[in-house]
């Protein structure tokens, strides 16, 4: 796996073990298309396998399962990131002057609906959110980033 040191009851291990060798490609490639970094992709792909396996005490998770768990835990994961980072922007959103007028809000749901192709209402469920609160973020982005562009 990762150089991450990780404390894990030793019978958690085999469970990891067996969802990392079943679908840590799979899983790699989705966090990847999502993150668009490799370093914390794999960071990530470490974090959601171990944290599923100790949340379900199941090493028989289909692949549905995983990617949902994994779905949530990615916007979990933004969320701590922007936190730790003081509300700093990332390199990859340092490139992209667009998203750098958006606010939080407005970035974390123009991402998911944008780059992770969430639909508003599961974007809703995911973050405990109202679908008419969402969708006006997602308008306000979106009008922000056509003024700036001049469309």
């Amino acid at each position: 796996m990762s150089e991450v040191v990780l404390n894990i009851p030793h019978g958690s291990r085999k469970d990891i073990r067996l969802l990392y060798d079943k679908y840590a490609g799979m899983l790699l490639g989705f966090i990847r298309g999502t993150v668009q970094d490799h370093k914390r992709s794999e960071e990530y792909l470490v974090k959601i396998i171990s944290a599923f396996a100790s949340e379900t005490k199941s090493s028989s998770a289909s692949w549905l399962e995983l990617r949902q768990y994994a779905q949530r835990k990615l916007i979990e994961l933004a969320h701590i990131n922007h936190e730790h980072n003081n509300g700093k922007l990332n390199n990859n959103e340092q490139a992209n002057n667009y998203l750098n007028l958006l606010d939080h809000d407005e970035r974390i749901v123009f991402q998911a609906v944008y780059y992770q192709k969430k639909s508003l209402s599961q974007l809703a469920d995911l973050l405990n959110r109202n679908e008419n609160t969402l969708r006006g973020q997602l308008k306000s982005s979106i009008d922000k980033i056509r003024k700036a562009r001049g469309n």
